[in-house]
């Protein structure tokens, strides 16, 4: 057993339920999981630096904007998570298959609502300081997204059943077939590579979708498989039953309209920023990039936590729960300040990733605006890390309403004060950035003291 090469003090984090090392097992496949998610979007980004700055930039806007317009659907149906994780800890394994449906049904109903909103949430591109190429480069990009995000959601259906039960490495070896084809596909149609033409930023947005079918048939099919074992046979399912469909609206609801309206704000942040122009649009860009390989991963420690909460308290065992989040502290927290580090000490290689010498792409602005953009984002690393981990253990136990509430009041609390540094105080970039750095610290204090208030312990959800 590992943990017999521990110190005693070491190993009393280590052992038993709800301990590091009964976190990892779910935990690690789920960061990996992330580390491929952030891969794909990374090299995405640095084969269109290649295209252009416009392209890059353009990539990134057009993307969360159609994040934004799904989140909500995707929050509500990736809980299907949490509710089997807490059928699954009851001991009602035969139950999780019915919810899991419903949860399919979700993902149909919800597709024509996702174009709707996809159509609203286009007039939000192209805002002040865009370009007119950039603006018709964001809004090709987010079309091709738009009109795919069936994928984005029946995955994150079939992603939350494995995630609820902890079989997080089925989740892990989908992605990474994702992350192949994505690689491959986004190369040869970005670049117009093996006879077919170079299609630029729209090849990034279809080879960003077939990965998304591609992760979607894979999983999908180990589900039906996995379903057909004895431990879930003897439940009745009908095409629609409320008993549970009932929780994954409840507590499913706050969690996606928390993801939509937290996501609204990244979006306006994003937008502030570029008005300063494409220099700074671009510097933005690879600060967010850099930003997501600190952040998925300590994302996938999150889900971790979530399952583990989730289960424990679907077994009603809140000390176990709160242990378990206590375990998901101490990985994240460790590996926040590896990246503080890393931020802190080698800025200007990782600018240099995104900004090559490419013929015609002038990066010299970009690359004195996006290294004291990335050095003064090594402040907030472990803030991100106290916030994902509370958000997830406050989830996983069905206190949605409160982290909904919190996440949003102070989300958009974050972008007023970048408006007031940016429109009305006329801030230069890096202090206008400086102003986002520090705000944006305060969400992980307060959803600790939510925490720490012990109330989700007495949230009862099946």
């Amino acid at each position: 057993m590992i943990s017999s090469f521990f110190p005693n003090w070491l190993r009393r984090h280590w052992e038993g339920e709800g301990g590091i090392g009964s976190l990892l097992p779910i935990a690690v496949p789920m960061i990996v999981t992330s580390i491929f998610d952030t891969l794909m979007t990374f090299i995405d980004r640095v084969y269109l630096a290649h295209v252009g700055k416009e392209e890059m930039s353009a990539s990134m806007a057009g993307g969360i904007t159609n994040w934004m317009c799904i989140c909500l659907f995707v929050g509500l149906i990736s809980y299907v998570s949490t509710v089997v994780a807490h059928y699954y800890g009851a001991n009602r394994k035969n139950e999780c298959p019915q919810v899991m449906h419903q949860a399919i049904l979700l993902a149909v109903a919800c597709y024509p609502i996702c174009l709707l909103t996809s159509w609203l949430g286009s007039h939000a591109l192209g805002g002040e300081g865009h370009s007119p190429v950039q603006s018709r480069l964001e809004r090709v990009y987010f079309w091709y997204l738009a009109f795919g995000c069936i994928v984005a959601l029946m995955r994150s259906a079939y992603s939350g059943f494995f995630a609820g039960i902890g079989k997080t490495k089925v989740i892990m070896v989908a992605n990474c077939v994702s992350l192949v084809v994505n690689l491959v596909v986004n190369y040869v149609l970005i670049f117009g590579k093996w006879g077919f033409p170079a299609m630029g930023i729209v090849g990034a947005a279809i080879g960003t979708v077939l990965a998304g079918v591609a992760m979607a048939l894979v999983i999908g099919v180990w589900y039906y498989r996995e379903i057909a074992r004895p431990e879930y046979q003897g439940g009745p399912r009908r095409h629609f039953e409320w008993e549970k469909m009932r929780p994954l609206i409840v507590f499913g609801f706050p969690n996606g309209v928390g993801n939509f309206l937290g996501m609204a704000s990244f979006v306006v942040v994003i937008s502030l920023l570029s008005r300063y122009g494409a220099d700074m649009a671009a510097a933005t860009t690879i600060t967010f990039n850099w930003d997501n390989v600190s952040f998925f991963p300590m994302l996938g420690m999150q889900i971790g936590v979530s399952t583990l909460v989730g289960q424990f308290m679907g077994a009603k065992r809140p000390e176990l729960a709160e242990r378990a989040a206590y375990s998901g502290y101490k990985l994240a927290i460790s590996y926040a300040l590896f990246g503080t580090l890393v931020f802190s000490l080698l800025p200007t290689l990782l600018v240099s990733v995104f900004t090559p010498e490419a013929p015609g792409v002038d990066y010299t602005e970009v690359r004195k605006i996006a290294v004291p953009m990335i050095r003064a984002s090594a402040f907030y690393l472990i803030f991100d890390a106290i916030t994902l981990i509370s958000d997830g253990a406050l989830k996983g136990a069905g206190d949605t309403l409160w982290t909904m509430v919190i996440g949003v009041g102070w989300n958009w609390l974050v972008a007023l004060l970048l408006w007031v540094a940016i429109a009305r105080c006329h801030f230069a970039p890096i202090p206008a950035w400086l102003v986002f750095v520090f705000s944006i610290m305060g969400h992980g204090i307060i959803l600790v003291w939510r925490f720490q208030l012990g109330r989700w312990k007495q949230i009862r959800m099946i």
